[in-house]
């Protein structure tokens, strides 16, 4: 008894650990896409908005080019910052247990939100780059779409679990 609960203590250890790591590797990755050189970004975003605008459309003009540049800019945002909010609100589930969840998961919401913004306020300091409140909400709003997943995954797990004994 004593043996098997020794090694899930090592297993819980790794579990925090890995969690940890990949969640300090994801928050690295944010930062270095968010500082950018704004002629570098603009640059990479409008040739992949070229490349979809002329797939969809026979002869594309600037105006439609642009509003897919202005979709994928919008979607790289929600998606990036959904990736965050559930590796964020999965490592405080994961640390934090029973009744301290909430806690961790109301942490989790404030570290997501602390990355959006920051990440945004620092791009003020950036050659072509500029601080805009709605990125800052989209990057809100996709943490907060992926912190509900999680907790709604932990709640529909703990479900099937009761169910099934």
């Amino acid at each position: 008894m004593g043996q098997k609960k020794h090694t899930n203590l090592w297993l819980e250890i790794a579990v925090i650990a890995a969690s940890i790591a990949a969640l300090m590797l994801l928050v690295y990755f944010v930062v270095i896409v968010s500082f950018q050189n704004g002629a570098q970004s603009t640059s990479v975003t409008m040739r992949v908005a070229e490349q979809i605008a002329s797939s969809i459309f026979d002869n594309p003009t600037n105006e439609q080019v642009e509003t897919v540049s202005l979709m994928i800019r919008y979607g790289a945002h929600l998606a990036l910052f959904f990736v965050v909010g559930l590796v964020t609100a999965f490592v405080s589930m994961v640390i934090c247990r029973q009744y301290f969840r909430i806690i961790g998961v109301l942490a989790s919401g404030a570290i997501c939100y602390g990355l959006a913004y920051y990440t945004e306020y620092y791009k003020q300091f950036i050659d072509g780059r500029h601080f805009q409140m709605s990125d800052v909400s989209l990057n809100w709003y996709g943490s907060l779409a992926g912190i509900s997943c999680m907790v709604v995954s932990y709640f529909l797990n703990r479900l099937l679990v009761k169910l099934s004994s």
